[in-house]
């Protein structure tokens, strides 16, 4: 659907209850309204029960044109797939964390060594004693 009203068109060629079904629920809820306004609550009461069954089988509609579509979908060939190799990327996952471990330390260190730094710039009384 996303190539114009050309993808649109062969869509509803595809599938063709789909709108159908959207169409006469939007004519059944169309026709409560039309008997809520006029006062005919019986009317009213048949063209929402109508609408509810419509909305249902257009559901089901789409539920069923999706199951026949990929029933009718080609399957993946596990030939195109290449493997995983488990023991790379748990070795690759453990350096990564460790990296991370020794970035986190040496970072913790350096704001230890600053800040041991500032307390003897801005105290020299504490050095001294």
């Amino acid at each position: 659907m996303t190539g114009g009203s050309g993808t649109l068109i062969d869509r509803f060629k595809q599938e063709p209850l789909v709108p159908i079904g959207a169409g006469a629920t939007i004519a059944a809820f169309l026709y409560a309204a039309h008997g809520t306004y006029r006062g005919n609550f019986k009317q009213a009461q048949w063209g929402m029960r109508s609408r509810v069954a419509l909305q249902g089988l257009t559901v089901c509609a789409l539920v069923g044109y999706g199951l026949y579509n990929t029933a009718e979908s080609k399957p993946v060939r596990r030939e195109n797939m290449r493997d995983i190799d488990w023991e790379r990327l748990a070795s690759e996952s453990k350096a990564a964390e460790e990296a991370d471990r020794l970035r986190k330390e040496q970072a913790l260190a350096a704001q230890a060594a600053k800040a041991k730094k500032v307390r003897t710039v801005f105290a020299p009384e504490l050095k001294d004693k």
